[in-house]
């Protein structure tokens, strides 16, 4: 072996290996990418809520009214748990939610002025926001690597599984 094809095998083997990836710490992508899924359902949960809480004061019917109390506060719930599973203070969270919710709001808001059963509307705007939480939870379960979060968000499915077709049967007998 000749002097320059000997620093070349002395320098490959002197180059740092990158340090191994341990199963019980995921790659910063990973936690990026779960994280970022978890503030979306997070979001989604408060804008339910929100609504929840627009929609009390709008309805009538005291067994619509009990049933929306306590949806609203799940939702509250859910977004409580999924901030604390990634340490999101609260008072940095946005307590209205988002500009799609916002706009929801309006619309139903809008429409309860045009129809003379406010129930029905914002039952029917409410079932469309349990679709959606509905949906993007199944979605992230598919989607989040992070064991942790993962067991969080499968705790939920089944009560938002049943909160979903509590209110699609509410809707149906309102119809």
């Amino acid at each position: 072996m000749n002097d320059g094809a000997r620093r070349r095998s002395l320098t490959i083997a002197l180059q740092p290996f990158p340090p191994p990836i341990s199963p019980l710490q995921p790659p910063q992508e990973m936690i990026m990418k779960d994280e970022a899924r978890v503030k979306e359902l997070i979001q989604i949960a408060t804008d339910s809520a929100t609504f929840y809480s627009r929609a009390l004061e709008k309805v009538e019917d005291p067994n619509v009214r009990r049933i929306l109390t306590d949806m609203g506060q799940h939702k509250r719930d859910v977004a409580v748990s999924l901030r604390q599973a990634l340490q999101i203070d609260d008072a940095t969270a946005d307590p209205n939610g988002t500009l799609s919710g916002a706009m929801r709001r309006a619309y139903a808001d809008l429409l309860a002025l045009v129809s003379p059963d406010d129930d029905k509307v914002y039952v029917g705007q409410l079932e469309e926001m349990e679709d959606k939480l509905l949906e993007n939870l199944e979605d992230a379960i598919e989607e989040i690597e992070d064991p942790g979060i993962l067991a969080i968000l499968q705790s939920h499915l089944p009560r938002i599984a049943a909160c979903h077709n509590e209110m699609s049967a509410l809707k149906s007998t309102l119809s």
